[in-house]
């Protein structure tokens, strides 16, 4: 009984820490005319427990807001490849939430894949199977 009176104690210190978390636009689509895109990114998040959350673009910190519970951000962005944006509590390097931009590309792709090998076992086999003789 005493075990789980500690447990009970402890089971909400111990819970992670996960915050909500958006960014609008989610896709950039890049031209045949440019290699990129540039982008106005809106964040926002939100976190039951007041704390620091500092906002990271791959390794790099772009911004932190300082004891909240939420939070909003603007911020102009040139992106040529899928991008990872992270919350990170910059105390314990705890990640709470990330989410990625993704590339497209606006131009189709000129050469298709073929859905079928050039040649075929079976194919091959028909007709050389006419040459062979006992």
């Amino acid at each position: 009984m005493f075990i789980v009176f500690i447990a009970s104690l402890f089971s909400g210190s111990c819970r992670a820490q996960t915050a909500n978390f958006s960014v609008s636009p989610k896709v950039c689509v890049i031209s045949e005319q440019q290699a990129f895109c540039d982008l106005d990114l809106q964040f926002n998040w939100q976190q039951e427990a007041l704390s620091d959350v500092c906002l990271y673009q791959q390794d790099e910190k772009i911004y932190c807001w300082k004891q909240q519970r939420s939070g909003q951000f603007n911020y102009k962005a040139r992106v040529q490849v899928e991008t990872i944006y992270s919350l990170i509590n910059p105390h314990t390097g705890v990640l709470l939430a990330k989410i990625q931009v993704e590339v497209q590309s606006a131009h189709a792709k000129k050469n298709r894949r073929r859905l079928r090998s050039p040649w075929s076992f079976f194919k091959l086999g028909a007709t050389n199977a006419k040459n062979f003789t006992c």
